[in-house]
């Protein structure tokens, strides 16, 4: 079809996901057959921040179905989660529109910060309420969740992004089905390096049961603890286990531990986070400016994903 035959605008609705970081985590030993994988997933322990993908969708009148996605603006045909997810609206649901898509991310692609579960969360979200479909928050983050799964894309990202907060995460599952425990964080601010994308295969190759081992015994410690600074010694010694501290990370983990300041690396990406107090965010960003990436500041989100408007 061409722009000409696209009728008038039916619905508008826009919905914000946050961005996530995952410190420590332990993945189920077998992928389960599709009809279970609400119940698969992954158990750990990471963040939401206040960055994060915005998605805008648009319904016209239209004679058939179809869509078109964006990013920031420019038509892309790789945005693979977000299809999964529209094409799901698409074969479940009686509507005829063109559906225009657009994601707004304002942090970087690739790095570990759970910009593909951010953007199937907020386009679920947002697609869920402008056709009218009426189904719960959780049913809607479900299809974020499997999406993610089928994709190969991430395994508890969606749940963690849909509480928000500073995140236990203690069985298996999507949305609904999954349980975790929520420390909402409202002084300190999450600081994140971006030095360069990291393969997740990378680190699933140097992945084995003792580090699965380790995952368990740490989302027990810090169940017991919720203790901040306890959270970001672990997600060191996890990553350190994993073999991956010994990079281009290294040098920025090694300078703020001077500073006095625990920091680790993000599931999965060369990437340096830590947490810390507002009163410590200019001291933590002097030594980081000093190291290529993309440096980031940001709040912790304690809301998790959520509508921000509807017409």
């Amino acid at each position: 079809m061409t722009p000409s035959e696209i009728g008038e605008l039916i619905a508008r609705c826009t919905a914000f996901s946050p961005g996530h970081i995952t410190g420590f985590f332990e993945k189920p030993e077998n992928r389960k057959l599709d009809t279970d994988l609400l119940c698969y997933g992954s158990k750990g322990a990471g963040f939401s921040f206040k960055k994060g993908v915005t998605t805008s969708v648009e319904l016209y009148k239209s004679k058939k179905k179809w869509y078109e996605i964006s990013i920031n603006n420019s038509l892309t045909t790789n945005a693979e989660v977000s299809k999964w997810v529209v094409q799901y609206y698409l074969d479940k649901f009686d509507f005829n529109f063109y559906i225009k898509i657009n994601h707004f991310i304002d942090i970087p692609i690739g790095y570990g910060l759970g910009t593909s579960g951010a953007g199937a969360l907020s386009l679920t979200y947002a697609l869920n309420k402008a056709l009218n479909i009426n189904l719960s928050k959780e049913h809607a983050a479900q299809i974020a969740h499997i999406a993610e799964i089928e994709c190969n894309t991430g395994l508890g990202t969606v749940i963690s992004e849909f509480y928000g907060g500073l995140e236990i995460r203690t069985s298996f599952g999507a949305p609904g089905i999954g349980k975790l425990t929520k420390i909402e964080l409202n002084n300190y601010k999450a600081i994140i390096l971006c030095i360069s994308p990291l393969s997740t295969n990378q680190i699933l190759t140097n992945y084995s049961n003792n580090a699965n081992s380790l995952g368990e015994k740490m989302v027990e410690q810090l169940l017991l603890s919720k203790d901040v600074n306890f959270f970001l010694r672990m997600s060191h010694q996890f990553a350190d286990f994993l073999g991956l501290t010994k990079g281009i990370c290294a040098k920025p983990i090694e300078e703020l531990k001077r500073l006095g300041v625990d920091s680790s690396m993000g599931m999965f990406g060369e990437t340096v986070f830590t947490l810390v107090p507002p009163n410590e965010v200019s001291s933590v960003t002097s030594v980081l400016k000093k190291f290529p990436g993309t440096l980031i500041v940001s709040d912790i989100d304690n809301r998790g994903a959520l509508i921000e408007d509807f017409d």
